[in-house]
This record gives C-alpha cells, sequence and structure tokens, in this order.
C-alpha cells in the first residue's frame, strides 16, 4: 500500500458515527482504496447493511474527505452491496 492510500485510510478513519461517537467504517461499512496513477483514487464502500438509510451520508463524506488530501485529483466512489448502489455510484461519480 502507498503513502497515499496510507494518508485515505487515515482521513477516512476520522469519519464517526454521529450516536455513539465511534469509528464508523468499521461499524457501517469497509473501505478499499485503489490507486490508478495520476492522482485517480478509486474507493470501494461496502456497507455492513445493504438497506442502510445512512450509506449515501457516509459515501458523500468519504468522497469529500478523500478530496482534500493532499495529492488526490480524482475520487471515483464504487458502493457496493446496497439496495441503492447504482444510485448512489451515479451521483457521486457524475462529472460537473
Amino acid at each position: 500500500m502507498g503513502g497515499l492510500a496510507e494518508r485515505l485510510y487515515s482521513a477516512i478513519a476520522r469519519i464517526r458515527d454521529p450516536a455513539t461517537g465511534a469509528p464508523a467504517a468499521p461499524l457501517h461499512y469497509t473501505v478499499t482504496i485503489e490507486e490508478r496513477g495520476d492522482g485517480t483514487i478509486i474507493i470501494i464502500i461496502t456497507p455492513r447493511d445493504p438497506y442502510s438509510a445512512t450509506a449515501l451520508t457516509y459515501a458523500e463524506a468519504i468522497k469529500t474527505i478523500a478530496s482534500k488530501v493532499e495529492g488526490v485529483k480524482q475520487v471515483i466512489i464504487e458502493c457496493r452491496n446496497h439496495i441503492m448502489a447504482d444510485l448512489i455510484n451515479m451521483r457521486l461519480n457524475q462529472q460537473r
């Protein structure tokens, strides 16, 4: 794992569950980070609950936080194992 992925993991680990204050990653989802080179990052988010109402909120937070990490130029989110995965992926990856 490269330095950029490590920085991303540590930045994402700061996301907390609002109800308990515990780290959200091990409670609500798992994250896999793939570096494509030239600053493009693919973040695969797999919610533990395929019907989780917070999947979009966490995916948006992860994209926002990852976009601010030094060296990241583009963040592509890939949500898997969720009833709204297609919608989440389209919403977060649309070109502006």
